[in-house]
């Protein structure tokens, strides 16, 4: 089951006729239901189209430098001003903070707060020191729990201190303290004099943070400040400084480290301990007054204008054929704005209708193409979800790359989609899938031709190179097509409008990157056919694998169907090929048709051996009910299996409602020849009737390949009329009402079975000794034999052999000496050489 089933978006099963009769079915509420969800996908698509155009910075007049103008000649139609180039207005209004002096604040109160900071260093270290003492004293007489509480103490009350040290800093201020604590040291008895070291680098480090300040030091690094001068103010006054004449944090930071380790060059740790004190005492003096310095900035940033000079109205702005300059594309660009500011919301109205209607009539073009062409693929909602989602991606794409700096619309891969509509549906939906999709794209870039043309026809050769795909790998062949194309149309262009050579290399990358991508097709095929239960011809193709299980189970358990399968397979490849149907899904579709058998393999003549038949002992009605269920049984095991749907159809299609002649006629022989006393319904399989070429086909296929192995004689008379009498009676019968196949499709089929049959049954040369081996035969007696029958369903009269055939030209039948357009209700599709593409399953 696929993605969508789960949601009733899946294909529309076919309901059987009786239950039209039933309450409540109502065919028009469904058919409204499917119109109403397809006009909402067409006009989700059409919004998310317009969203996907640029809303900023893109122009009608949209062009790149160096670009050739081949519109009409431009002429104002009124004054404007000529705006400035944003990179160009941008540094200078960058140039206006370089150049004004940033505003700083003076702190009077900056010596008395690094005093502040050093005393609360001190208070700090005189809580911290106990603590540790405290947990030493205690660990060394053995007081573990109380050494505990202490540690953690001592470790919050460091964690939470002004002072930020390394464990292995404040392990050295502890060890300097406790050499001064009797009976705590365990490295000297002799207790050391003088200062300790915490004490003495508290002391340096004020003094010299009292020395930064003489000079005046930044809360922020000098370097940050871009101009030469800063403006410096207090209570009273604002002066100027030379930036040269005060010190940066950063600056002062590196003094420090500077003086620390010229007065601690013995010991470099203890340099690195100053630093850190000095980082938690000293206070920077100049405070960088943010809000004031941005207040000047957009002062002076008013002042500069952003426009460079003026268009009176009447001038030629530019002519057709000239070289689209720098110049040139920003005097477009304020044209463009000069318009806006002039009409406004009235412009993005009238643009915005626009994209609307020029998406609505491109996706219109689309989708009456399937609606008046596709008709089964239209009314199919999984597929048009699915397209709707290919479309809708690629949409998303071209947005993020017209959005994104340095990308082009060439990189994205447009042919991801042509490919997969081709794979998944045939080339003649890929193709229109590749027009709509490139005109989606040149809309968006104001209607690029170069765009559209390149896209066109590298979708198209990507679309040719996968319409017979035989395996995934022909995605990297279709991958090097695709950028060939792109190459010879882009090399083109240049060639005729005389483009930059850097602007064909960089399209040409972009191109390279999309057709990289195109390899993604492969594992997104993947994804598709599990999430909306899609069978391409690449999954036929594993499907025809004879040693899958299914099929390898059908030739131990059921050796004579599965040689017949083969036979029907190979005559309903061939005929199907002939008429312009799937030949690929038809043969699948052969070799799974009898898998029910398997359930009862020694029911069916081909499987059973010579003078064993359960038939005999059972009553006519019970040996067609036995017949019968060979396809119930099958189409079960074909789900158990997970085969396609398109596969299972074939199963219930390939009898169709026909009649199980043979247990039919012992039926009324038993009745005493009374045909009113046995029920014909009861000796008719379920179906349904075939409803596409392709089942049709296999019905067709099936009854000969059967019917022939009856012959004792099959002579090319003898064949051809056991053909003909077979199609007139499956015709006669209704079988094939609603297929598509025309009375010249029958021909042709007809012609491709009996050169098939008459090479399966040709005459082979006697070898020396071999009659000797052979018993004669009573030529009267073998004329008078009735034909053996595969199955009671494929049952033929033995008149068949009994009579000489008549040729082909004198036996054929009214019926088939009509055209297609005599007496067919639908002609072929147009188009027949590119039928083998279509998956189309009726």
């Amino acid at each position: 089951m696929g993605l969508l089933d789960t949601f009733r978006f899946g294909r529309k099963k076919a309901r059987p006729v009786g239950q039209r009769l039933e309450k409540g079915f109502d065919a028009t509420r469904f058919e409204q239901r499917d119109l109403i969800l397809k006009i909402g996908i067409f006009f989700i698509l059409v919004l998310l189209t317009v969203a996907a155009f640029p809303r900023d910075d893109v122009f009608e007049y949209s062009v790149n430098v160096g670009d050739t103008w081949n519109k009409e000649t431009l002429v104002a139609d009124f004054d404007f001003s000529i705006r400035k180039a944003a990179a160009t207005y941008e540094a200078e209004l960058e140039q206006v903070k370089r150049e004004t002096p940033p505003f700083f604040q003076s702190d009077p109160e900056a010596n008395a707060r690094m005093t502040a900071h050093r005393d609360t260093v001190v208070a700090q270290l005189s809580r911290i020191f106990p603590a540790y003492e405290g947990f030493k004293f205690n660990q060394l007489r053995g007081r573990t729990e109380q050494a505990r509480l202490d540690s953690i103490r001592y470790y919050v009350l460091r964690r939470n201190a002004r002072l930020k040290l390394t464990p292995d800093q404040w392990s050295m201020l502890a060890d300097s303290y406790a050499e001064r604590v009797p009976g705590l040291s365990t490295t000297t008895r002799v207790t050391p004099q003088g200062p300790r070291l915490d004490e003495t680098i508290v002391r340096l480090a004020w003094e010299l943070g009292g020395q930064l300040l003489t000079f005046g030091v930044l809360d922020i690094p000098l370097d940050s400040v871009f101009t030469d001068v800063i403006r410096v103010r207090d209570d009273r006054s604002e002066t100027e400084l030379e930036k040269t004449e005060v010190y940066g944090l950063n600056e002062a930071y590196l003094a420090a480290r500077e003086e620390f380790a010229r007065r601690f060059r013995d010991d470099p740790r203890r340099a690195m301990l100053a630093e850190g004190f000095f980082r938690a005492i000293f206070q920077p003096s100049l405070s960088y007054l943010r809000e004031r310095t941005a207040r000047e900035w957009q002062e002076e940033q008013r002042k500069i204008s952003p426009t460079e000079g003026l268009v009176e109205s009447g001038t030629i702005l530019v002519s057709k054929g000239d070289i689209v300059t720098s110049d040139t594309k920003q005097i477009l660009t304020s044209l463009e704005e000069a318009r806006d500011q002039r009409w406004g919301k009235r412009i993005r109205w009238r643009v915005l209708l626009g994209q609307f209607l020029v998406t609505f009539v491109i996706y219109l073009f689309f989708f009456l193409y399937l609606y008046l062409l596709r008709r089964t693929v239209f009314d199919d909602n999984t597929m048009v979800v699915l397209m709707a989602v290919l479309f809708a991606a690629t949409v998303g794409l071209f947005a993020f790359a017209l959005r994104v700096p340095y990308l082009q619309m060439y990189v994205v891969p447009v042919s991801i989609v042509a490919v997969l509509l081709t794979v998944m549906f045939d080339s003649r939906v890929g193709l229109f899938g590749t027009i709509t999709i490139s005109m989606i794209g040149a809309v968006l870039l104001q209607y690029d031709f170069e765009f559209f043309f390149a896209t066109v026809f590298a979708g198209t050769m990507g679309v040719h190179s996968v319409r017979d795909i035989k395996n995934r790998a022909q995605f990297f062949l279709s991958a090097g097509v695709v950028f060939l194309s792109y190459t010879v149309v882009l090399g083109a262009t240049y060639l005729l409008q005389a483009t930059a050579t850097t602007h064909l290399l960089a399209d040409l990358v972009q191109v390279a990157i999309s057709s990289f991508f195109l390899v993604m097709a492969y594992p997104l095929l993947w994804v598709f056919e599990r999430s909306f239960g899609l069978s391409t011809d690449l999954t036929f193709l594993e499907l025809s694998d004879t040693n899958r299980p299914l099929l390898k189970d059908l030739s131990l358990k059921a050796p004579g169907t599965f040689n017949h399968s083969l036979q029907v397979a190979n005559l309903a490849e061939a005929a199907a090929a002939a008429v312009g149907a799937n030949a690929l899904m038809t043969r699948v579709g052969a070799l799974y048709h009898d898998i029910g058998k398997m359930q009862k393999p020694e029911y069916f003549v081909e499987n059973q051996r010579p003078g064993e038949n359960p038939h005999d002992q059972l009553k006519p009605r019970m040996s067609a009910l036995i017949i019968a269920s060979h396809v119930k049984e099958g189409i079960e095991m074909a789900r158990n299996a997970g085969l396609p749907q398109q596969v299972i159809s074939f199963i219930p299609t390939h009898h169709g409602t026909s009649l199980i002649s043979y247990f039919y006629q012992r039926a009324i022989e038993r009745k005493a020849g009374s045909e009113s006393d046995v029920q014909e319904s009861e000796f008719r399989y379920p179906g349904p009737k075939p409803v596409s070429k392709e089942t049709g086909i296999l019905m067709l296929a099936d009854s000969v390949e059967a019917a022939s192995r009856s012959l004792t004689s099959p002579t090319h008379k003898r064949l051809e009329s056991l053909i003909e009498s077979l199609f007139k009676s499956r015709v006669e019968d209704g079988q094939l009402e609603n297929t598509d196949l025309t009375f010249l499709d029958l021909n042709v089929i007809k012609e491709t079975f009996l050169s098939i049959l008459l090479g399966m049954y040709h005459i082979r040369v006697k070898y020396p000794g071999q009659d000797r081996l052979e018993e004669p035969a009573d030529d009267e007696e073998d004329s008078k034999t009735p034909p053996k029958l595969k199955d009671a369903s494929d049952a033929v009269t033995s008149e068949l052999d009994e009579v000489e055939a008549p040729s082909l030209e004198e036996s054929k039948p009214d019926l088939f000496r009509q055209t297609a357009e005599g007496l067919s209700p639908r002609r072929p599709p147009s188009g027949a050489d590119d039928a083998p593409d279509g998956q189309q399953t009726g």
